[in-house]
């Protein structure tokens, strides 16, 4: 969904919780919508790009020829008929939809998700057939995932992040880069100074391993 542009038609309660979950997927969200929930304001600055919402209201789907680029269009109207038109006519022009009244026919899935730091998403999803059921299940394991998964691990990721841009520049044959990013994660210094949270000097540790890589080295 990373910088794809997104149409919502309607932001009542049900199409601004949609729009917060998409909100946290670096999309280009528009919203037509004649009345606005007060939790959308809320949300206008905390993506990657802002929310452009434009108050009108929507009776036919003439306006979607005014829109170009669309990936994707969420019908979130207080219309059943309405939204069904909508989603009916995107499919006609291979646009995804998906409608808040219908969503095991939708192109997509909402799901109720476990968020560490923004660098760990578990998702927990029905399939479309119980957005209630995903949410429960999803509160019934969050508190033993959280007990499995700690900020070592998250730590961690970041590390092998910053390591896999590295690599590239340095090393040329990708078995050699897969032992190097494993040997990170089994050198009990590099792994002392993550746990004592000394996330710059571990960088600085891999950049001098990096310049004195003696295998198959790029440059």
């Amino acid at each position: 969904m990373k910088d794809k542009k997104v149409l919502v038609i309607g932001a009542g309660r049900e199409g601004s919780k949609r729009i917060e979950n998409l909100s946290k997927q670096g999309c280009q969200i528009i919203v037509l919508s004649e009345a606005v929930n007060v939790l959308l304001y809320e949300l206008e600055d905390v993506g990657r790009h802002p929310i452009v919402i434009i108050r009108r209201r929507i009776k036919d789907i003439d306006f979607l020829d005014k829109f170009n680029d669309i990936f994707l269009i969420l019908a979130a109207t207080n219309d059943q008929s309405l939204n069904m038109t909508i989603v009916k006519e995107a499919k006609k022009r291979n646009i995804l939809s998906y409608s808040i009244d219908d969503p095991s026919s939708a192109d997509l899935f909402f799901t109720s998700t476990i968020n560490f730091d923004d660098v760990i998403h578990i998702s927990v999803s029905t399939l479309g057939k119980s957005p209630l059921m995903s949410k429960i299940i999803r509160y019934k394991i969050e508190n033993n995932i959280k007990n499995i998964i700690g900020q070592n691990d998250i730590d961690n990721i970041i590390i092998q992040e910053f390591a896999r841009e590295q690599v590239k520049k340095y090393i040329k044959n990708q078995q050699e880069r897969r032992k190097f990013l494993y040997g990170l994660l089994h050198d009990s210094e590099i792994q002392e100074l993550i746990s004592k949270k000394n996330i710059d000097k571990v960088k600085e540790r891999i950049i001098r391993t990096l310049d004195k890589w003696e295998g198959n080295k790029i440059g």
